[in-house]
């Protein structure tokens, strides 16, 4: 008995076909990825210095600006991470767009591709708005901290 093809009509793709279009996406994928890790990282270090802060007997004095302007700044690293998730989820789905457009040559797909792409290259630009603005706002309750002693 020799076995059926499930899916007659579907072609073959070549991998020259989207191999390098993988490469480019796990290369953006990875350095959306990196931010998130960045983001997580800075969220965990301030939460730790603000509760440090709370500690009876703690040599850290923050005043009411600086802790507001340390929640503001991990609030800011929160939406950054959030928008690189975004970013990787559009970015991956773009792709499967990608493999069913190679399939099918169909309008749906391609346009499914084109606006799964704007998606994620817009959020990738807002995540590294975000990591900045979130950067610059840590930079400068650092340097007032630092500037009291």
């Amino acid at each position: 008995m020799e076995p059926v093809d499930e899916h007659p009509h579907k072609p073959e793709i070549a991998e020259q076909d989207y191999k390098p279009d993988f490469e480019i996406a796990d290369k953006y994928i990875n350095f959306s990825s990196e931010l998130l890790r960045l983001s997580l990282l800075a969220i965990t270090g301030i939460g730790t210095l603000i509760l440090f802060t709370f500690k009876e007997g703690s040599i850290l004095h923050l005043t009411l600006f600086d802790k507001y302007m340390l929640f503001a700044t991990l609030l800011v690293f929160a939406l950054a991470s959030g928008a690189a998730l975004a970013h990787r989820f559009w970015a991956s789905d773009s792709l499967s767009y990608h493999i069913a457009y190679l399939r099918k040559k169909t309008q749906d797909e391609k346009d499914g591709r084109k606006a799964c792409l704007k998606r994620a290259g817009n959020f990738l630009i807002l995540t590294e708005y975000l990591f900045g603005f979130a950067l610059f706002i840590f930079v400068i309750t650092l340097f007032q901290f630092l500037m009291k002693y």
